[in-house]
């Protein structure tokens, strides 16, 4: 093994001072945050070996980068390693870890920020976990979304700290979770201001309140009790036989990790269980689905990093939303609980502001309720949203989000009341999925500012953002556009000023032959599942409903008069949009809602409206074929007009902005798995069936004949 001399600077620096209390900072150089690197374990052991050689009384873990305990390790360093190399990695990581938990001194995780993955497991190898109370503090064990498990001891701690029930839901998902909800379940032990962090760790120590844990014999009563009962094999047994059927409905068996996970959960001792974890890094790292998801989560890193070095502007101050429909309040919520800015509502019905207003209300109480904001945190965030009829902050308002209905001439009369009102240098950014960006600006005496800012429905869970300039945009514009995307916590793309843009190009056609599927006789249920199992989170038609077919059908004309008729809508969705199918937001889609806006069931219903009897002649295959197809030509299609600027960015955003099957690796890795010849044959197939909607664009027959 190389010495740890041979290494780059180590990312963890070890002082002791004279109350013999050892400080362990974590700064990795040259990162802003704590990627740990190849060869932490080496260093970590050299620390552990210092702190014991000059006898200290008690130990700090710390980072020195400010909102970052631990971002994680990038797994890049484990690609060229053999099978013996990765099981020797596993043993000694989990072999340091070990070391921590045995140390004969209380050891205290201080954590402010991302605490995430091999992060995560350190915290756990500690006797006392603090934390900072911050809304940016989170937790989370994301290792199986890249395919694999934790390596360091995370899935024999975690479960032993919490349980079973908390916490295979984290180590099966990947979910983050804010600092309250890390309290409510025990992960932590006390949530302090973030000004006052360390040195209440410090004092914690000094005084001697931090206990050594045992945890084979834990002093609390509920661990005990629970140590018992998931200690005994049986119960142990069908608990997980009933998470892993439950499990196994939402996943469809697409992902190994999680079938590994459930099995090595079974394993009630502790050393048997490492080398199980152990086992399962070997077996599940070469699979093709982990080295799918690796580099997808590689090019979503890159095109992060890449985004925020396009983005070297200062931060907007204040913002504007024009439009209090269910996209702008969307839009407001995001800018004053992601960004923390202020922002005003402006529309001319009084009541729709209110409306607005209460929505926001009741995104902040779901997350109050979801403990991820404390109820201080939404009185003073609610109290950044404002609203009326009248423009105002002409000076300090310096970014304008256009959330209007989709009509031309009202987004161009709102960007000449906003000329005329805000300063020379505020951006106005139009959330159009209709019109080109260049048309809404033709109007404009100062065009240069003028961009297109395309969020997805649900605005408020969708990741992606498509930024779209057209030929006069300046850079400063674009810069501060990117800027404000990350500071609301959404993922920005660049995408050109074409029609549809990228997500609602290549996703229409996707979701009108979901829509044609209906037409000839499938039922509504039968599609969805038929395209979860293939491993869309949720169904073509639950995302209409999702989207709201009104907003379809008026962004769908345009497309049709620039890209042609194969975006055409089936006949019978005028009857739909007569009979107010509006989905979520009005409660009657393809399926039934209820108050909350909660799915319910398919609503039968809709076949009448569509005139229209169900005969399931299609099989699940053909369906998932159809569908796909025709999102594969479009995608096709948009390399072919030079839409997005790589087939990274394009999987990163196939992804996050509609949820394509992400050990799929994203929908160009599907393509380049699957051939061009093939896509071309099939498409020609269904060409002669079904109608010239699947006619091959001209840049998949050319790479089908390089092939």
């Amino acid at each position: 093994m190389t010495t740890p001399s041979t290494y780059p600077a180590s990312p963890f620096q070890v002082e002791i001072d004279g109350n013999q209390i050892a400080v362990v900072r974590i700064d990795v150089p040259n990162s802003p945050h704590n990627w740990l690197p190849d060869y932490f374990i080496d260093d970590l052991r050299t620390v552990i070996g210092s702190v014991i050689y000059q006898q200290a009384k008690g130990l700090i873990f710390v980072s020195a980068k400010p909102k970052s305990f631990i971002k994680g390790y990038k797994l890049d360093g484990l690609r060229h390693k053999t099978t013996e190399q990765l099981q020797a990695f596993s043993r000694d990581a989990q072999r340091v870890m070990r070391e921590i938990n045995t140390l004969k001194i209380p050891v205290v995780a201080v954590i402010d920020g991302d605490c995430f993955g091999v992060g995560l497991e350190l915290a756990l190898a500690c006797d006392y976990r603090i934390a900072s109370e911050e809304s940016y503090t989170k937790f989370a064990m994301p290792q199986v979304r890249s395919g694999i498990l934790p390596f360091a001891g995370g899935t024999q701690r975690l479960p032993r700290l919490i349980g079973l029930p908390q916490a295979i839901p984290l180590l099966a998902s990947g979910y983050k979770i804010g600092v309250e909800k890390a309290l409510q379940i025990g992960l932590i032990d006390k949530v302090i201001p973030a000004g006052n962090l360390f040195e209440s760790a410090y004092t914690l120590l000094l005084n001697n309140q931090v206990q050594k844990i045992n945890h084979k014999r834990p002093l609390d009563r509920v661990k005990k009790w629970r140590k018992q009962l998931e200690g005994t094999p049986f119960i142990r047994q069908k608990y997980l036989d009933y998470v892993d059927n439950r499990l196994w409905h939402k996943a469809f068996g697409n992902y190994p990790a999680v079938t590994h996970l459930l099995t090595l959960l079974k394993e009630p001792h502790f050393k048997e269980g490492l080398i199980l974890e152990q086992n399962a890094l070997v077996e599940l790292f070469h699979t093709e689905e982990a080295q799918v998801l690796m580099k997808l989560k590689r090019a979503e890193r890159a095109m992060k990093e890449q985004y925020i070095d396009l983005s070297k502007v200062k931060d907007v101050r204040q913002v504007t939303v024009l439009g209090s429909g269910y996209m702008g309040a969307g839009i407001a919520y995001l800018t004053a609980n992601n960004a923390q800015i202020p922002v005003r509502i402006k529309d001319i019905h009084p009541s729709e502001i209110q409306k607005a207003l209460q929505k926001c209300y009741e995104l902040m109480q779901m997350a109050v309720a979801k403990k991820t904001l404390s109820h201080g945190q939404m009185i003073q965030r609610m109290n950044l949203i404002t609203g009326g009829e009248r423009l105002v902050a002409g000076k300090s308002t310096d970014f304008i989000i256009e959330a209007v209905y989709e009509k031309l001439e009202l987004k161009q009369q709102m960007v000449r009341e906003s000329e005329s009102y805000y300063h020379d240098q505020a951006i106005f950014a139009t959330n159009t999925s209709t019109f080109a960006i260049r048309d809404i600006a033709s109007v404009a005496t100062r065009p240069q500012n003028v961009i297109g800012f395309h969020y997805f429905s649900p605005v408020t869970t969708r990741q992606m953002v498509e930024i779209i300039p057209h030929e006069t945009t300046c850079q400063n514009a674009i810069a501060t556009a990117i800027h404000f995307a990350i500071q609301q916590g959404k993922i920005p793309m660049l995408v050109a000023d074409k029609q549809g843009f990228f997500i609602n190009r290549i996703l229409s056609p996707f979701l009108l032959e979901a829509i044609q599927c209906i037409v000839e006789g499938e039922a509504i249920e039968f599609i969805d599942r038929s395209l979860q199992e293939f491993g869309f989170k949720i169904g073509p038609l639950a995302m209409i409903d999702d989207i709201g077919l009104d907003v379809l059908a008026k962004s769908n004309p345009a497309m049709v008069a620039e890209l042609g008729s194969r975006f055409a809508l089936p006949e019978s969705v005028a009857l739909l949009i007569k009979n107010e199918r509006k989905g979520r937001k009005n409660r009657r889609g393809f399926y039934m809602y209820d108050n909350k806006g909660n799915r319910i069931q398919e609503d039968k219903s809709i076949y009448h409206v569509m005139e229209t009897i169900t005969r399931n002649d299609l099989e699940s295959e053909e369906i998932v074929r159809r569908c796909l197809l025709r999102m594969i030509n479009e995608a096709c299609w948009c390399l072919q007009d030079n839409v997005i600027r790589s087939t990274d960015e394009g999987n990163v955003a196939s992804v996050l902005g509609f949820e394509f099957p992400d050990f799929r690796g994203g929908i160009y890795a599907y393509i380049e798995k699957i051939g061009a010849t093939e896509i071309v044959s099939q498409l020609r197939k269904h060409s002669q069936r079904y109608g010239e909607r699947f006619t091959p664009c001209e840049w998949l027959l050319a790479k089908a004949n390089t092939q």
